[in-house]
């Protein structure tokens, strides 16, 4: 009998133990003012908003083929949960993608891209 009665108070305080409170867990929402850009003198402003139910952590931005980011948005972007964007880019020479890595402070990541046509 005591053994049963321990084992069923160690089930309950598993129970107990394993019932965590829920984070949330989707990723971040990229939504963009255009479907596609058209750069001006060799530049284009892309606009939109970010939305994520973690606060975000950062905004990457990176031409597609480089490996590294010309835009590294860790102010403006932390701790939003929705944030409106607008990054210029410059040097745009020919049709381009653009490369946009999104982190939450759970560091979820969600990339997406970008074209900006010449």
């Amino acid at each position: 009998m005591m053994k049963k009665q321990i084992l069923a108070f160690l089930f309950i305080a598993l129970s107990i133990v394993s019932c965590s409170k829920d984070e949330p867990t989707s990723t971040p929402a990229i939504v963009f003012t255009q479907a596609e850009g058209k750069a001006v003198n060799g530049e284009y402003t892309i606009t939109g908003t970010i939305t994520s139910s973690v606060a975000l952590l950062k905004v990457i931005l990176t031409k597609e083929g480089s490996a590294t980011p010309f835009i590294v948005d860790d102010t403006t972007a932390k701790n939003k949960n929705n944030y409106p964007y607008s990054y210029l880019i410059t040097g745009i020479t020919k049709d381009t993608y653009i490369m946009i890595d999104v982190y939450d402070q759970n560091n979820t990541k969600t990339s997406t891209r970008f074209l900006i046509r010449v």
